[in-house]
């Protein structure tokens, strides 16, 4: 780990992630596990933790969901890590959804696109939703209590990341007696305080980051589609795995 002083920045990065799990009441027993890309958010938020717990245990989950490319970039992150980190356990696990999400995501695609009069495109939340069961199941396989991400602030007119999925997911992990976190929200405000943060933390991002097929289709939805479309979908889920049935 780096011995140096950490900028503010950095400093108030640790700081958030430490306060806010270490405030969770009995939820947090040295483990967690991190939906990691690969990407700068993710990858600040597992530097962030490792400063926070150097003696802990950090599950970096990758959920490929068959649309994805450049996967070999998060595994060069995950080996970067682990150089900056040694008293941090790293484990590193892929899991594969990819027949979930042909079946669950894009099989709705046209007839959702359709129902919305061809206003919103919401494939991106049944791929959130997927990568967020297949952590709540991989925690609980585990007895592994936390699981975190690096949801940002700044993408907050992203529909997967607005505060109404953010809410949506927590009170599914609750029901899996989980817990959930965004522990940087907050503070990824701004691309270029993101890539200073890491810098300072010693972290390089490959310019090669993990792509998906479906990156470019953002569209804005209101906050009622999104509960709408998380509600139909989370069903279709849980069809396919009983540990995620309540």
């Amino acid at each position: 780990m780096k011995k140096y002083s950490l900028s503010n920045n950095a400093q108030k990065a640790v700081g958030l992630v430490r306060n806010r799990i270490s405030s969770i009441n009995g939820g947090f027993d040295g483990r967690a596990v991190l939906l990691f890309s690969g990407g700068r958010d993710s990858n600040l938020v597992a530097s962030a933790f490792c400063q926070a717990f150097p003696k802990s245990e950090l599950h970096l989950l990758l959920i490929d969901n068959g649309l994805l490319s450049r996967l070999d970039s998060t595994e060069r992150q995950v080996v970067l890590l682990e150089g900056l980190f040694p008293e941090t356990d790293i484990i590193f696990f892929t899991k594969r959804v990819s027949q979930m999400m042909r079946q669950v995501g894009m099989q709705q695609v046209e007839s959702d696109f359709i129902e919305k009069k061809f206003s919103t495109l919401l494939i991106c939340l049944a791929c959130k939703l997927i990568m967020n069961f297949s952590a709540a199941r991989y925690a609980r396989e585990l007895g592994i209590k936390l699981v975190i991400d690096g949801y940002a602030d700044r993408q907050r007119n992203f529909p997967e990341q607005t505060q109404e999925f953010i809410d949506f997911v927590s009170r599914l992990y609750k029901e899996l007696e989980l817990i959930h976190l965004s522990p940087l929200y907050d503070f990824l405000t701004e691309k270029e305080l993101v890539n200073q943060t890491l810098d300072d933390l010693g972290v390089y991002i490959h310019k090669q980051e993990p792509i998906c097929m479906w990156s470019d289709s953002f569209s804005i939805a209101k906050p009622a589609e999104v509960v709408q479309y998380l509600e139909k979908t989370v069903n279709l889920i849980r069809q396919f795995d009983p540990i995620l049935r309540c």
